[in-house]
């Protein structure tokens, strides 16, 4: 038996060492003041200075632009156009409508990926309403998609745009998202898609419907912050109708409303002492059953918060209503899609019961559960909304190195040294089938459609598996030792894996020729992940996590910030975001564009070996050797 991979890391590094908006006008305005921080961008350029730039580069392009009626040449070309515009910094007019063709070239080809790449470059570079530009690519995008693939990976790229619009309350933005979504998922021939995206469209219509109603009093709240009317009718919607707490609590606190303001006040103020806490979560739950839902749920959400605070320094009865009430709006909040339970910034929940170390963890694509694996030999998996242990699977006879949800939400791979890879119903708790390698191994990978599997192994291989019949598709050679990490392109070109001799190997997946070989780390590769559009590829293992460009093999950026070898790291469904985890105890969440730390989260009493982030990147899961997982609420963007 090989030794623990986390001893192994930590001896190598052991030498290297208000909640609430601050103002009412930023509360109601978020974005335009953001926008204010922010360097002010340039003005989109004038007509004159574009039809000079279009006459110049339709003279030096006008062949290409010609010949480009294909998708492969259409791609090509954008690529070209957009490292263009990229170059030509002293020349805004040329750099605006280099960037408007590679835009307008990779929707023909149904490239959204690159569309996006252009629009952002669009959106650094000019004063241009983003979100809408978006929405118009997306939509041009999906009407030249052919493919079932492309279309659900244009379903995971534009359902983050809609939280995003109906954050910024632009309904009509998310409702012109929402009908791209809906076509994405047409192309996909998704029913269950199809069906779940006409739900969203329906509640963003509801939602727009009440907020019409709200204008005048944003208008008059322009005129006078005090409105106290104005005050109580915004902070309703934000936080019963929304659940929007930290932008509803300062206008309930200066709104007509007793009850509301006094609890209001009271929470912005945040008590620190547990019978205070308590009394809050009591004053919520009260307001709350004058309600009905989803003002009702949204209170009770808020009270949660608090029950939640106060519990650790409760006793007696007063504990025993505090977990009740818990336990109440945590079996509500079971039937609430995706993003549960709502929570601040920070950890939600420790979710407890694993009697090992922990080493793997995986959130499923709905985000209501989640799997862990440990020394223990067993696979536990949570119900995010109850908190509680939904299934225990036993079934290994050593320790649980990876795991991994299969995208129907209702079965689990697992990965152990015992030398098996086991596919579980969660819901029975029962195996459903093996898949049987020569030695330990230490990582699993689901494809994105759910028919294939990747296992690394210790035998210096790792294998493709066809999930259903459990046979064995194929086997990639390469490495000198160990492999620990195993991933899929999205695309579904390509594979990953990572292994002990510090090397990273990228093979095709059809013929399974290598296609790349990127040895740019300084210890063993312990976790990969793909961007959505599978250009880079992320991985860790030494103190950094790192992005890689895949047709180069170079590094592209450098993730610095943690202390110690970094063991796990995960991927947001749009690539905006990176967790990642290690050997010094803390969670940090990063900007994959800057590389960027944006938040460190502690808790953790020992390393932690594994993290997974939702679909939508709001909140986090970790899991390491202090035999916890923790779930982690993120920030907004």
């Amino acid at each position: 038996m090989h030794p623990s991979r986390y001893k192994m890391a930590a001896v190598l590094f052991l030498v290297t060492a208000f909640l609430a908006i601050a103002c009412l006008a930023g509360s109601l305005f978020l974005s335009a003041a953001v926008a204010q921080d922010a360097p002010p961008r340039p003005p989109v350029p004038s007509k004159e200075s574009q039809a000079r730039a279009r006459a110049l580069i339709l003279e030096i392009f006008k062949a290409d632009l010609a010949g480009a009626t294909e998708p492969a040449a259409q791609i090509k070309l954008a690529e070209y156009l957009l490292q263009q515009g990229k170059d030509s910094k002293d020349e805004p007019g040329n750099r605006f409508v280099l960037y408007t063709y590679a835009r307008e070239l990779a929707a023909r080809a149904g490239e959204a990926s690159l569309a996006m790449r252009a629009v952002e470059e669009l959106a650094r570079s000019f004063d241009i309403d983003a979100l809408q530009m978006k929405a118009v690519t997306f939509a041009e995008t999906v009407a030249n998609t052919q493919s079932k693939e492309a279309g659900k990976a244009i379903v995971d790229m534009v359902l983050p745009l809609i939280a995003d619009a109906v954050d910024a309350d632009d309904y009509e933005i998310a409702l012109k998202l929402a009908h791209v979504a809906e076509d994405a998922a047409k192309k996909a021939k998704s029913l269950a898609l199809v069906s779940a995206i006409k739900k969203r469209h329906d509640d963003i219509k509801a939602v727009q419907e009440k907020f019409a109603v709200l204008k005048p009093y944003i208008d008059r709240l322009k005129a006078d912050p005090k409105d106290a009317e104005a005050n109580y009718e915004l902070g309703r919607y934000f936080g019963m109708l929304k659940g929007k707490w930290d932008r509803a609590l300062p206008l309930l606190a200066l709104g007509s409303n007793a009850g509301l303001k006094a609890a209001a006040a009271k929470d912005v103020a945040r008590p620190q002492e547990f019978k205070d806490q308590l009394a809050l979560a009591d004053a919520w739950w009260d307001l709350a059953a004058k309600e009905k839902d989803p003002a009702k749920m949204n209170m009770q959400v808020r009270a949660r918060f608090w029950y939640e605070k106060s519990l650790l320094g409760l006793t007696g009865l007063n504990r025993t209503k505090a977990a009740r009430r818990i336990e109440l709006i945590s079996a509500r909040l079971e039937g609430t899609p995706a993003e549960v339970p709502i929570g601040p910034v920070g950890e939600l929940k420790k979710l407890e019961g694993q009697i090992g170390e922990i080493k793997s963890v995986a959130l499923s694509a709905d985000g209501r559960h989640v799997a862990a694996g440990g020394k223990d030999q067993t696979v536990y998996v949570w119900n995010l909304g109850t908190g509680k242990i939904e299934a225990t699977l036993k079934g290994h006879t050593n320790e649980v190195w990876g795991v991994a949800f299969v995208p129907n939400n209702r079965q689990v791979v697992s990965a152990s040294w015992d030398g098996v890879a086991r596919l579980w119903d969660i819901k029975s708790g029962t195996e459903i089938k093996s898949y049987k390698h020569p030695k330990d191994v230490n990582s699993v990978a689901v494809s994105r459609d759910g028919n294939q599997l990747l296992v690394g192994c210790d035998n210096r291989r790792f294998y493709l598996w066809d999930i259903t019949s459990g046979r064995e598709i194929k086997a990639f050679n390469g490495f000198t030792d160990f492999v620990y990490a195993v991933a899929f392109a999205p695309d579904g070109r390509h594979v990953a894996a990572g292994s002990k001799d510090n090397s990273i190997r990228i093979y095709d997946l059809v013929n399974g020729s290598q296609v790349r070989v990127i040895d740019g780390q300084n210890n063993a590769v312990h976790a990969l992940a793909f961007s959505p559009d599978s250009r880079h590829l992320y991985s860790c293992g030494d103190s950094y996590a790192h992005q890689w460009d895949v047709a180069t093999g170079k590094e592209s950026r450098r993730f610095q910030g943690h202390i110690g070898p970094v063991l796990g790291l995960a991927l947001s469904a749009d690539g905006r975001r990176l967790v990642t985890g290690g050997d010094d105890k803390i969670v940090r969440l990063w900007d994959t564009a800057t590389a960027k730390q944006l938040h460190a989260f502690k808790g953790h009493s020992d390393a932690i070996n594994s993290v997974a982030i939702s679909g939508n990147g709001r909140f986090a899961v970790s899991g390491g050797l202090d035999r916890t997982v923790r779930l982690w609420g993120l920030p907004a963007r």
